[in-house]
Parts: C-alpha cells; structure tokens; sequence
C-alpha cells in the first residue's frame, strides 16, 4: 500500500534491535542541542537524529514552561540525548527552544508512549505543511490489544489494590514454610493470608480477564506486557520551579528519562506485532498517521479569547460571592438578638448555632490565636487564614437564601443530600409525584448527629429527596448548577431572595468555563515568528489515536468541546480555531454515521438496503422532514431529538429497560417511575422486541430493531469477534474465552458498532490521502471528532478539495456495502448532506457562536450539497480533465469477509427460517417457527439437505437474494420452502433412505422446479431491474412489527 510504503520499512528497522538494546551512555554531554552517542565513537553535535526509527521521550518544567529542557531518542544505531539552550546557560528564557527532527525532509519513524505529548516539542511540526513523521503510540496499540472498557476497570483497580496489599503481608511463601515446620496444622489453616490467596483465585475464576489487562500509564503497560517494575519518583524532580535543581541532576535525570525510553521501546516490540495481528488492514495503520497529525492554527485572537473570558469570569464570580458575603454577614448578626430568632427559622435553625466565648486571661485580656471567639461555628467554618469563603455550591448557600423544593424548605442529611420537609399528612400527595420518601426510622440516628431536637422535627415533618437526574439512588449535593435552572424557571425550585436566581443564571452561565478553564488555559500555543500579515498560532492537539478499547481517538479538551451557546461563557472555543491568510477549512459530519452502520449490519441479512425497518427507516427518513428515527423518538416520547439520539444510541449499544426508564426521568421530570418503566418496556417491546432461546443462544423476535440487535450480537458473541468491514479484532479483555461471569455484552455490542465507526473514519482519511496526492490539492487533516472531519486548504482549491471529500464519502459508503454482502450504494447516503467551508472551527457553517464573552456575530461560511458543487464551473472542468484509471493491472485477492462468517453454520432453508423466526408476531407462532428449525439443524449433513441447498439456492439466491425480490414474493419463496417439512423428522429419516430415487421424488421435484420457474410473481422486468429491488413492497414487511402511536 503507497500510504505505508516509506513505513514499514523503517517499523522493520526497529523491530530488529530485538531485545539486544545497546547500553545508555555512561556519561551524558551537558551540551545544548543534539548530542550523538553511537557505540565505539566519541559524542559528536549533531543539528538531528540521522536515523529514521527512533523511540523518542520528552521531559518538561511543567510549572515553569511548556517546553522541553531535556530529552533522549534510541535507534539501531546509536542512542541521543538534547539539552535546552536554557539550561546551559545559552539563553535567557526557556520558552521558544523546540527540538528539531528534520521530519519536513525525510520520513521518519517516531515511537513514543502517549507520543502526541513528544510531538508537541518537535521544531518542524509547527508548520502548516504536513511533515514525513509517522507518530506511533504506544499507549494507543496497548489499549487496541489489552485495553479495558470504562465498566471493568473499578474492578481491576480492586483487584490491582489486593495485589499490592498481599506482597506487603508478611506471610510469603518462605513465612509460611517456617509455620508448616514449626506451628501446628490448624494454626497455619487459619492463617488470613491464605483466606486472601483464596480471593484472589476467585477473583481471577470469575473474570479471567483481569490476568490480560492493566491500565494504560507506562509502568502499567510495562509490567502487564515485559514484566518490567519502572518507578516514577525521579518524575517528579521536573515539578521544580528552580532550573538549577535540574542542572544538578543532570546525569540521574537523562538516565530517567532514557529508561522510559527503553521501556516504550521494549513495549513497542512486544505490543505492535498483536496489534498488526489483532488489526490486520493496511488501512487501519495508515489512517493512524495523520490522526496522529492533527493540528489547530490560530492567531491573536486566542489570547484575546483568554483575557476577555477569564475576565468576565472573575467578575461575575466576584459579584455574587460579595452578595452573598453580605446576606451571610445579616444573618451572623442575629446571634447578637436575644430572641434566637433562628429557632423558629426551617433554615436557619440548621446551621450551628453554637458560640463558644472568648477565653480571657487572668488579667481579662482574650488569648491569642483563638479562632473567632463570639461567633457561631457555621460561620467560623467559612474562613481559612482570615479569609471568607463563599460561593454558591457552599453548603450553607441554600439554608442563607432559603430556598424551597415544591415551596417546601430544604434540609441537609449527608447521607441523602439535599431533602425537603413535607408537613405530616400530605406524604401521598408527594409520593404520587414520584418523589423518593425516606422512613423516619432510617434517619433519625444521622439528623441527631447534627440536631438535638431532630426527634421533635419528626414528629410534625416528613423527609423527600430532592430528585438527581441520575435516579433516586443518588445524592443531590447542590442546588446552585446547571440542572436544576429549569426547575427555577419553572418554580419547583424558588427562594424568596432575587439573589438566589441570579446566583443560579452566573453559575449555569459560568459552568462551561468553570468545567474547562483550566484545559483552555493550559493549551501549548506556539507563534511563528515570522508571520508578517498577523500573528499565527498552532496548537498541537494531545491525541491518543486510539484511547479507548472501540479505537475511537481521545483528547480532554478539543474532542469534547462543546457548540457554541448563548448562555455559556466561553463556549465559542472552537471558533477561536481560526485558518490562517489565504486558507480555510473544508470538512463534513458523516450523517448518523453509527446508525447506518448498525442498520446496514441489519441489512446485510437481506444483502438489500431497507430491508430491515431500521434500515428503511434510515435509508428514507430525513431530520429535515422530521421523518428519521431520531424524530420519530422525539414525538413519540414528547423529549428533543437530541434526547432521542441519546435513548436510541443506549438501546442499540445494549442498554436495558432500567437505563432507558431512568433516561426518560431524566428528559422529562413530571413521569413517574411506574410510567417511565411502562413507556421504555413498551418502546423496547416494539423496537428491540421479546427474547427466547434458540439452539442455546438467545435471539429476539418481533420488533422493528430485531434482526440488527441478533446481527450485532452474533458479532459480538463470536470467539474473536471482527468489525465486519476492515476484520478488527476486539481487545483481549473483551474476548468470550476471557469472560466468565461477568459478560459486558452491553460494551461488546458498542464495540462492534463504534469499531466500525472508526474503521469508516480511517477509510475516508486515506482515500483523501490518495486522491488530493493524485490531483495535487495542498490540504492536510486538521483534526477528526468520532463522525466530524476537517481539512485545511488553500482558498483556489477549496471546492476541489470539497469534491474530492464526497468522492472519498462515497468510496467509503461504498466498501461498507461490498463488505456486508451488497453492492449498490443508495444515492440518499452516498454523499455528505453537506460539505462546510469556513474560516473557523464550528459544528455548522450559519452559526454566529455569539456568547456572553462573545457578542460579534462570526460571518457565515459555506454549506454545499453535491448539486451545489456539481453546478460549480471549476468542478465540472476538473471532472471532465480525470482520465480513466485502469483498474485490470491490480488484481482483487479473494478473500473471506468477516460478515461471511455470521451464518457460515446455516445452510439452505435454515437461512429463511432464521429470519422468520425473527420477524415472527407472536410467541405461539416463534415456537412453531423454532421446532421446525432445530429439526432442521439435525438434517444438515444428509442427502436431503444438501438437495434442497441446491434448490434453495438456485431459486432464490441465483435467481435474486431474498431482499431482491420484494414482500410478496419473498414470503412466498419462503413458505414455499416450507412446504417440505410438514413431516416429522422421524418419519423423513426413515424414508429417506428408500426415497432417494423414487419415480414419486423425481416427479414431486420436477413440480418444484416447474412452479418455481413458472411464477408470475417472478418477472424478468423485476429480476433485470437496475434499481434491482420494489421499495414499496417493504411497507407490508413493516407491518409486521409492532408500533407505538405519537
């Protein structure tokens, strides 16, 4: 393959140090820049690394500077160490000395753990020109191979505990020698460390893959792959803020830094050949290079975002909390007022009113260092060093501006959270609204403990939870946040201060900068020093190209930005991602990329699209119309369609009834529990539909998702599942062999989908990277988001770069169809909705990202849809201008696709009987439908069977695939096949011998054969059709399925 060509030949050159890895240098040159060190040679400055392979670490003064004061590469060759200009003493600033590579001249290797941090310090990647460098990761092949899923690795992170916790007992193996020769037998049973060996056996009997996984920091993935112990206590030397520390460690700490280099290279050697065994396609490596490349280019206007935004930040924050300070200040001086007049106060009766008075010395002067004697302890609580704090998550916030849950006042138990007080009679008229009720017995222990006269309380209040949008299992823990601003606006949460709700508004309108102030703030911005026309700017993104075990890439700040909002301060973070004087961004979403994916497995049942009612559904529906499945969940459930898309994507990922009723709690409040779980049970009836056994593995029947849910779990049900596209294996901690109780098929069914969805991503990136080198388009990746993706280009080439992308769509499009058995691709999902062009980073083209730190509309950019860019004078030039490329010089290897593999064991009528079984309406007629299949899979190796293959195939696969041939007739077809095994397999297996070559046999076959051929339903008009399959037959098909009316 041209794209990894210049690599693998390098990757070859590193692999072959093998575990011979040449001795570090005894003596390291404290010299600035590049120092070589090749064995028998003296050290010799060198401006770079001459090698192509390298495996390569950085190490930072991160509380001082971004960038690098030392670091150290190994190749084949020779070891290298560099030195900052800084720490000699040949510069006077640390910032600005970045390590050159000379990766803009020659293609290079470079292999480092988590390398987009390394990356970042290289000198030639802050070009706008893509450099030669393929980065690869070490932490990402490990998560590929041995990585864990979000839901396994509390359980890791228990069992990694009692390890460590068992090699600190004394009682080693040598201990307990010492017992058996001196202690009796029944004091060496009972010893607890063998009770402990015992948990550690079961933990390992229930979940195998405990032994086949660790976590992804460096001295994890050593030890889990090499065996190797590495420390991490000399790292934090670098957390220093005096550089001198460093030169008088200089020896120790390039020593540190070269053993990690030594150790990534010892993981690399032993990770990647998995990888490329467990990822066999060409693609799935290319594509890593220029994820692995991203880049966001900026100019002046980030740091003018920074100033402005934390500005704003900082009054804002300042404004409510000097309110709130003097509401705190009146309520303190009420312990002057005889009358206690908190007493009688719901709030203010909770705070501690408790003064302790000042202790005086004999001569009646007050100690010294006493802590605010005279005031109350609540209050003395607010101060650390003299200094109030107090903002509006405080826990006294709520009790000093009185807010009311439902108009009822709010109590504080840290047990449950946030309560509020029911007068005792009205406990009904709560518990009908859903609300959670907490038994007095089980309080009143934990109220004491904080209120003397908690028992009298009780008597007259009774206790609910404040409601967290997680379910009632959880604890509300504050009232000032982003979620429950609605339930101000509509009253369930109120206060009789004006104080209160303007607190709220700043804090909801503060959270997005609150939540990622630190993230933006931090970003490594680099400035060309030689930009005339203004001052450009490149942020280097932290990517993990594949962070999490799907191979989706991860990074904390860009791959989670949020769109801009009008209530959010600082939201408009994309936008400030701004391509430089004569370039723009050109880039498209994939249209529910994760949908089709799911509904084309579906499909590939039928080998037609549409042929499921999920796969019609989204072959059809349109968000423009309201008419996808998206907005179909959205009027018929009464929730956005944004909420849609989360509830549809938890149930194709396996998400039970129990998530899907605490989503639509979540969306819509005023549903009870009872009513919540009724709705999902009813939606996950029709959709994903009822479950039964058959031949030991569980199969659902009767719903609109059926066959995609069947489809999707016998990928994920395999030995060593494959995504059925690109063969990418799943990771070992997710294999059958390695599971035992505990399945996570809810994760292997999002691994099988979102794998894809990565394996379409890396598609498209390298068919862009063939066809701009093929017409010669300077553009580069910028950066991909899951299902969004961004190219920087010159302006004068901007639609042909646009073209180009649809065409890479449809090439895309295009394999998914071949790979799961259909050849066509629909003309509705071939190419982009839309492509973007825009000389900013935003998720569509006509947003104007004003936000409170953002006033200024940003000007639109362009959205054009295939019409558009055929309609473009440019384009039509340039299509005319592409010669033909002859295809016959390359030869298609045959190869078996992993979606071949899915009913390898079906044969003949069996095939159809699967489906009926999973389009059956009833269970009555599923049983039916599944005796006859089990006695058919018993049949399999005789004469009978392999003759009525024969005529199974000849009729209906030859002839057209069961989706070919529309409703009617497919039905017919099948009942047809059916036809033959009205007789009991006892008595057709003891005829079958004697029947073989009857005069009655050939005759019935001949009448077979006869009707087959000579029906009407069969035309050749519909056989030879181009389209090749009747769409509206499929609304009968559809009919099938349960509905639920909006």
């Amino acid at each position: 393959m041209d794209s990894l060509e210049p690599y693998q030949e390098i990757i070859k050159e590193v692999m072959s140090i093998g575990r011979a890895v040449q001795p570090m240098p005894k003596k390291w040159l404290f010299k600035s820049g590049w120092t070589r060190y090749a064995p028998g040679k003296k050290p010799e400055a060198v401006p770079y690394p001459s090698e192509k392979g390298l495996i390569y670490d950085v190490e930072v003064l991160y509380k001082i500077s971004k960038y690098p004061v030392i670091a150290t590469a190994y190749s084949n060759r020779a070891w290298y160490g560099w030195v900052s200009p800084y720490l000699t003493g040949e510069s006077d600033t640390l910032d600005g000395h970045l390590i050159p590579m000379n990766v803009q001249n020659e293609e290079k290797i470079i292999i480092g753990h988590n390398v987009s941090y390394d990356r970042a310090r290289i000198l030639e990647e802050y070009d706008i020109t893509q450099s030669k460098a393929f980065y690869l990761d070490t932490m990402s092949l490990h998560v590929a191979v041995s990585g864990m899923c979000s839901r396994q690795k509390g359980k890791w992170m228990k069992y990694h505990k009692m390890k460590d916790e068992e090699k600190q007992k004394e009682g080693s193996l040598v201990k307990f020698r010492e017992e058996v020769e001196s202690e009796s037998l029944k004091e060496l049973i009972d010893n607890p460390n063998l009770d402990a060996d015992e948990t550690l056996s079961s933990f390992l009997e229930d979940d195998p893959w405990l032994r086949t996984s660790s976590l992804n920091g460096l001295q994890y993935v050593a030890h889990h792959h090499c065996g190797i112990n590495i420390t991490k206590e000399t790292r934090d030397q670098f957390s220093t803020t005096n550089p001198q520390e460093i030169i008088e460690n200089f020896q120790k700490l390039m020593e540190y830094c070269a053993t990690d280099v030594v150790t990534t290279y010892r993981v690399f050697h032993k990770v990647y050949p998995e990888f490329r065994e467990l990822v066999p396609h060409p693609v799935s490596l290319a594509a890593l290079r220029h994820i692995s490349q991203s880049f966001l280019p900026t100019n002046e206007a980030w740091e003018k975002y920074i100033t402005r935004t934390e500005q704003m930040y900082q009054d804002s924050v300042e404004k409510i909390e000097n309110n709130l300070k003097k509401m705190c200040e009146q309520v303190v001086s009420l312990k002057d007022d005889p009358s206690q007049p908190w007493l009688n106060d719901p709030w203010l009766s909770q705070l501690d009113w408790t003064i302790i008075p000042p202790k005086l010395t004999k001569k009646g002067t007050p100690y010294r260092r006493q802590k605010m004697p005279g005031y109350p302890e609540w209050y003395k609580k607010l101060f650390s060093k003299d200094n109030m704090t107090l903002t509006p998550k405080s826990r006294v916030t709520p009790l000093l501006l009185k807010l009311s849950w439902e108009g009822k006042p709010v109590y504080w138990l840290d047990s449950k959270g946030w309560c509020f007080l029911v007068d005792k009679g009205e406990e009904e008229k709560y518990k009908k609204k859903n609300y959670t009720y907490l038994e007095p017995a089980r309080i009143v222990e934990e109220g004491l403990a904080s209120n003397p006269d908690f028992p009298e309380l009780l008597q007259t209040k009774s206790f609910f939870k404040v409601p967290h949008e997680e379910g009632p299992e959880s604890r509300t823990t504050t009232l000032m946040s982003k979620p429950f601003l609605r339930y101000f606006e509509q009253g369930i949460l109120s206060s009789e201060y004006d104080l209160a709700k303007d607190a709220l508004n700043l804090a909801v309108r503060n959270s997005y900068w609150i939540s990622s102030r630190e993230r933006i703030m931090n970003q490594f911005v680099v400035y060309k020093k030689d930009a005339i026309d203004s001052k450009i700017g490149m942020i280097i993104p932290q990517i993990i190209p594949m962070g999490t075990i799907t191979r989706r890439a991860v990074e904390n700040t860009w791959l989670t930005a949020s769109n801009a909002k009008k209530s959010r301060l600082g939201s408009e973070l994309k936008a400030m991602i701004q391509s430089p004087p004569g370039y723009c961004f050109v880039g498209a979403d994939v249209d529910s990329e994760e949908l089709w994916v799911a509904s084309l497995v579906g499909d590939s049942v039928f080998k037609i699209h549409g042929g499921t009612a999920i796969g019609w559904m989204t072959l059809e529906g349109t968000k423009s119309e309201g008419t996808d499945l998206h907005s179909k969940t959205a009027k018929i459930l009464g929730i956005s369609r944004n909420d849609a898309k989360v509830f549809n994507y938890g149930r194709i990922y396996g998400a039970g009834v129990k998530f899907a009723t605490s989503l639509l709690k979540k969306f819509n409040p005023a549903l009870t529990e009872a009513d919540a779980r009724k709705t999902a049970s009813e939606l996950y009836a029709a959709t994903k539909g009822q479950s039964q056994t058959v031949n030991k593995r569980k199969m659902w029947f009767g719903g609109s998702e059926s066959i995609v849910f069947n489809r999707l779990e016998t990928i994920a049900e395999q030995e060593h599942p494959k995504t059925p596209v690109l063969g990418a294996g799943i990771t070992s901690a997710l294999q059958k062999k390695n599971l035992h109780s505990n399945t996570f098929l809810p994760s292997r069914i999002n691994w099988a989908i979102q794998s894809s969805g990565v394996d379409y991503l890396h598609l498209l990136v390298v068919s862009m990277e063939y066809l701009l080198k093929r017409y010669k388009v300077d553009a580069r990746l910028c950066i991909t988001v899951h299902d969004e993706i961004r190219y920087i280009v010159k302006k004068e080439q901007k639609y042909k770069c646009a073209m180009i992308l649809q065409i890479a769509n449809l090439w895309t499009r295009a394999m998914f169809c071949h790979q799961l058995g259909i050849d066509e691709v629909p003309q509705s999902c071939a190419f982009f909705s839309a492509v973007d062009i825009d000389h900013v980073l935003r998720k569509e083209v006509d947003l104007d990202c004003c936000t409170p730190s953002n006033p200024t509309a940003i000007p639109p950019g362009e959205a054009l849809t295939i019409v558009d860019l055929l309609e473009k004078p440019e384009i039509q030039e340039f299509l005319t201008s592409i010669e033909e490329v002859d295809l016959s010089q390359y030869p298609v290897p045959k190869t078996v696709k992993p979606s071949d593999l899915l009913d390898q064991d079906l044969k003949g009528p069996n095939k159809s009987l699967m489906i009926k079984l999973q389009i059956a309406t009833s269970l009555d007629e599923f049983k039916k439908l599944r005796r006859l299949f089990t006695s058919n899979l018993r049949r399999n190796n005789t004469k009978f069977m392999e003759d009525y293959q024969r005529d199974f195939e000849n009729f209906v696969i030859s002839s057209a695939t069961l989706g070919d041939m529309g409703d009617s007739i497919t039905e017919k077809a099948i009942n047809d096949i059916d036809l033959d095994f009205d007789v009991s397999w006892k008595e057709r297996s003891s005829k079958s011998s004697r029947s073989k070559n009857t005069s009655a046999t050939k005759t019935r076959r001949k009448r077979k054969e006869s009707r087959k051929i000579t029906d009407p339903g069969l035309s050749s008009e519909m056989l030879d059709s181009d389209f090749n399959f009747h769409l509206e037959n499929i609304a009968s098909y559809k009919s099938k399925h349960h509905t639920i009316q909006a």
